[in-house]
């Protein structure tokens, strides 16, 4: 579930950006256009999206999960810290490995932070899940 969210979270967002981009220019976009746009996005970006998430909050839970078991703390922030930086620090990765961002709304820092902080709703989301459904030691440890 933190991944679906984090995924839709950052395709709207991403949509939206682009959008505004385009407004910029001077064109118009109506209320329709974004709606269709976003909807289009949403499920054309699913699957990348999902992989690529996925895959940073695998490695990004587990070190937040290490960071609590050996230094304490409120658990929500560890889980929320590790989801805000995860996905930026993938992008910067694929970034400097095959030298493009791969998300547009990535390119600009205001791209890249509210990419972030969707990324940090789906850290809350998972924290949430695992204390109220998952395993409780590992959810309060």
């Amino acid at each position: 579930m933190a991944v679906i969210d984090a995924s839709i979270l950052t395709s709207i967002v991403s949509t939206q950006l682009v959008l505004a981009d385009i407004q910029s220019f001077g064109l118009d976009v109506s209320a329709a256009d974004r709606l269709q746009t976003t909807l289009h996005d949403v499920l054309g970006l699913a699957l990348p999206l999902i992989g690529a998430i996925g895959l940073s909050f695998l490695v990004a839970f587990r070190v937040a999960r290490y960071a609590i078991v050996r230094t304490g703390g409120y658990n929500a922030i560890w889980y929320m810290a590790a989801g805000f930086t995860s996905v930026p620090a993938a992008i910067y990765i694929t970034r400097l490995v095959m030298g493009v961002t791969v998300l547009a709304s990535a390119r600009t820092p205001l791209g890249m932070f509210l990419v972030a902080c969707c990324s940090m709703a789906g850290g809350w989301i998972y924290f949430y899940l695992i204390s109220q459904y998952g395993d409780a030691e590992r959810a309060d440890a």
